[in-house]
């Protein structure tokens, strides 16, 4: 096999299957699919969204999409999926999937129970290549995570883990004046509040009661400045390999509804970080490899730190492909003609015998290419339902006095010539669509930095850039 033969790589993953097996995804979002496109051909796609690149996706395979015919964008969501499969949608994606004899392999973000089922039923014919849904489970959860990291001697924010009929004054005194609490299970910034008065406590302790019990524990800290920093690692044949970091942005006007809400990414700002601090991260992304191998987890993973006076602190382990995969392979792609962290991926599930055997070396090499490239989730931050007045088609843009212009047609980042363009992707919504608040207008990636500084997050221009897309989309409320 060449050493870097593109095509060679994937025949060996290809070549791992029985003949005429086909491949598929799931994903929160249709465009995520793109990581593994090119890598196996896909014959079917289940996602949330559905927009103006759908008919793309429905011209190369067959595309199950919640929002389908709704002429509504919902937030894209673990539930939105699972409700859909107690659906309509998850019985035709039932029947197709219980088609014919040959095997199909469903490639998700992570693990479902709808699949998992499925998979029993299927005796064999349908192969889910993730970690199952029990292993994935029990990385979720933060306060384990908190207390894993401790015992690896790794710095997390000053805090403690309490009951929530317990929390009261005490806690504002020993970690605020301003403090973050933590629910055990979460993502994308949604399950973490900040705290900033003894009222917004109180009243966040009776939401989280009411929610949870009073039981329940949660994580209480310190409120720590800084950029954050979400990790990719890799396990493969059950050894942790490091990938690529990146910076994140929280709490973004345009973007976020509240201050951790996720907004997006940015890789060259990775570089921004101190030697030390990133040496620090680097090296406890895979000690949690190693800790979490051992409970036989594989493939993508990711950990999220706060770099607060350059000392990096540990936040929480993501375990499954992440929301930043996409992105990442894109740029790995253009920045290196070596297999992705996403072919690895694939390649620990499907197990292509002793294939890859003489190009493991290759591994360590997965982080050596310095990647430049952001992406940012434009979203409907108000409280109530808008419209869509104006459609953005996907394609590849460029700002013109103050105005989106649409310069040609592109979905994919390798679609971008020009630090200047942006290409506007990830089902942007057809005019006359109901965007439910926190639900995403299109996402916008390029392959240039925006980071600004730990204070700003993002430049100017990116900002501007934000107000100009959605004051594109002629945005009315519902």
């Amino acid at each position: 096999m060449s050493r870097h033969s593109k095509d060679n790589f994937n025949e060996a993953l290809t070549s791992a299957v029985p003949d005429g097996s086909t491949f598929g995804f799931q994903g929160l979002r249709a465009v995520d699919s793109i990581t593994m496109e090119n890598i196996v051909p896909l014959d079917f796609l289940i996602a949330c969204d559905y927009g103006l690149d759908g008919p793309e996706w429905d011209r190369r395979l067959r595309y199950f999409a919640v929002e389908r015919g709704r002429n509504k964008r919902i937030v894209w969501t673990h539930s939105s999926l699972v409700e859909a499969y107690e659906g309509a949608l998850g019985s035709q994606i039932r029947q197709y999937l219980s088609q014919g004899d040959a095997p199909r392999y469903v490639i998700p973000y992570r693990s479902t129970e709808f699949l998992g089922k499925l998979a029993e039923e299927a005796d064999g014919r349908l192969r889910i290549l993730a970690n199952p849904v029990g292993i994935k489970t029990r990385f979720d959860d933060k306060i384990s995570f908190r207390c894993r990291a401790v015992e690896a001697g790794f710095a997390v924010p000053p805090g403690d883990v309490v009951a929530l009929g317990e929390l009261g004054p005490d806690q504002i005194e020993q970690f605020g004046p301003v403090m973050i609490i933590s629910e055990r299970i979460g993502s994308s910034g949604n399950q973490t509040h900040l705290i900033d008065s003894p009222e917004a406590l109180a009243n966040k302790r009776d939401e989280l009661i009411e929610k949870l019990g009073s039981d329940a524990l949660v994580i209480v800290s310190t409120f720590l400045s800084g950029p954050a920093v979400g990790t990719a690692g890799l396990v493969y044949g059950g050894k942790p390999w490091m990938s690529h970091p990146s910076v994140m942005f929280t709490g973004i006007p345009g973007c976020s509804m509240h201050r951790f809400d996720y907004a997006g990414s940015d890789y060259a700002a990775y570089r921004l970080v101190s030697e030390k601090s990133r040496r620090k991260i680097e090296e406890f992304t895979l000690k949690i490899g190693e800790w979490i191998a051992e409970a036989g987890y594989r493939g993508i993973y990711g950990v999220d730190f706060i770099v607060h006076q350059d000392e990096p602190y540990a936040l929480e382990l993501n375990p499954r492909v992440l929301g930043t995969t996409q992105l990442m392979t894109e740029l790995e792609e253009i920045h290196s003609s070596a297999p992705t962290t996403t072919y690895w991926h694939l390649a620990e599930f499907l197990n292509p015998d002793a294939a890859l055997d003489a190009h493991q070396d290759l591994l360590a090499e997965l982080s050596r290419p310095e990647l430049s490239g952001f992406q940012l989730l434009i979203r409907n931050t108000s409280a109530s339902r808008m419209k869509i007045g104006r459609s953005l088609e996907p394609g590849i843009y460029a700002i013109q006095n103050g105005r989106p212009e649409f310069i040609r047609r592109g979905y994919r980042l390798s679609d971008v010539q020009d630090q200047d363009e942006v290409l506007v992707t990830c089902s942007p919504p057809a005019k006359g669509t109901i965007v439910e608040p926190r639900g995403a207008f299109c996402k916008l990636e390029g392959v240039s930095s925006i980071y600004e500084g730990e204070e700003e997050q993002i430049s100017a221009a990116a900002r501007e850039m934000i107000d100009v897309f959605t004051r594109g989309l002629a945005l009315s409320p519902a």
